[in-house]
């Protein structure tokens, strides 16, 4: 696994090196710079200022990203994001000035580093996998140190256990669970809709198996909640593809929907290609579509021509004597649809039992 860092981070140190004032530092804060915490800074875009060029230069040159702002919990999510990348650039940093202060002493020679007794975890090691959170749970940056439980306001430090075999070395030297540990650790702490959205992901895209996760399961010394992490995985499928799926396949489970088959596809000739709908239910002939965050702006890019898209592959679908319920994502979060998905679910069962 590949840890980057898509976003540009500084310390106040390195901006210091760089030859930026207090007073520089006020000026950039209002134009591209973004306060994460104490001493450390986001670079949120490229600006016109030229004397902030070094700050922005990786951007432009395509090494790092944009902080962009979606107006939406997506951007909870991505501060997060920003969040767990600045606490490993400054435990990086910190171990890199451990390893630079010559000692006489033994005993400080032979200490570990900060980030040599601490290890990411749960949300913050999935945001370094690359795994989707469907929605904020948690402002804080997650962590395991040895013998130590405590919260701070945005760390939350966990004295757990973890197996040598669970954690894996980034290439900044940082310590974080893998890829398996970090799905049995969100499953065992967080709902469903979390665990299920990642692990949908991760077996979707071949990252991990079932087999492989519940050896880590098997392995570790925590035991609570085990059952939870098992009915994840029961649920987890690698057919769907969005988060606001693997959501929605949680919620036909909490209310006895059975027979959602995931993408499911038509072949159709009006269109040029496959209709492929999100959830189908061959004996009701009910089709439901699942709206995501920003679902409407795939494809072309323009909302108004998905619409269109979306309104005639729909009358296709009807023309043919399909049921089509939508959903939207705050939908997903709603009793309504789902009573009206488990009525016609049940009037279906009802009538071929006659």
């Amino acid at each position: 696994m590949h840890f980057g860092f898509m976003y540009k981070i500084f310390t106040t140190q390195e901006l210091t090196r760089l030859g930026f004032t207090h007073t520089d530092l006020r000026f950039a804060r209002d134009c591209c710079l973004l306060r994460l915490s104490r001493g450390v800074y986001l670079v949120r875009h490229v600006c016109s200022v030229d004397s902030h060029r070094v700050l922005w230069s990786s951007i432009d040159e395509g090494t790092h990203d944009e902080f962009v702002a979606h107006g939406d919990q997506r951007d909870t999510i991505e501060a997060l994001n920003a969040a767990v990348m600045a606490h490993c650039e400054v435990r990086f940093q910190q171990g890199q000035r451990h390893i630079a202060v010559p000692s006489t002493d033994d005993a400080r020679r032979n200490a570990a580093s900060p980030a040599d007794s601490e290890i990411i975890t749960h949300i913050s090691a999935a945001l370094m996998h690359g795994l989707p959170v469907a929605y904020p749970v948690t402002h804080q940056v997650e962590v395991v140190r040895p013998g130590v439980n405590r919260r701070f306001p945005n760390l939350h430090v966990r004295g757990a256990t973890i197996p040598k075999q669970h954690i894996q070395t980034t290439p900044y030297g940082l310590q974080v669970t893998t890829l398996e540990r970090t799905l049995v650790d969100v499953a065992r702490t967080y709902s469903l809709e979390i665990s299920v959205a990642m692990l949908d992901d991760a077996l979707r895209r071949k990252l991990t198996t079932p087999a492989k996760i519940r050896t880590v399961v098997a392995q570790s010394f925590e035991k609570r909640n085990s059952k939870r992490v098992e009915l994840a995985l029961d649920l987890a499928d690698a057919r769907r593809e969005s988060p606001a799926e693997s959501v929605a396949a949680v919620r036909f489970y909490q209310h006895g929907i059975v027979g959602m088959t995931p993408q499911v596809s038509f072949t159709t000739d009006t269109f040029g290609t496959t209709i492929r709908v999100d959830f189908c239910h061959q004996a009701a002939h009910l089709i439901v579509e699942v709206d995501g965050i920003g679902k409407l702006y795939l494809g072309s890019g323009v909302p108004r021509d998905e619409l269109e898209r979306e309104r005639r592959r729909e009358q296709w679908l009807r023309d043919r004597g399909w049921r089509i319920v939508r959903i939207s994502w705050k939908e997903l979060f709603q009793e309504a649809k789902f009573e009206e998905i488990k009525r016609a679910v049940m009037g279906a069962t009802t009538a071929s039992a006659r």
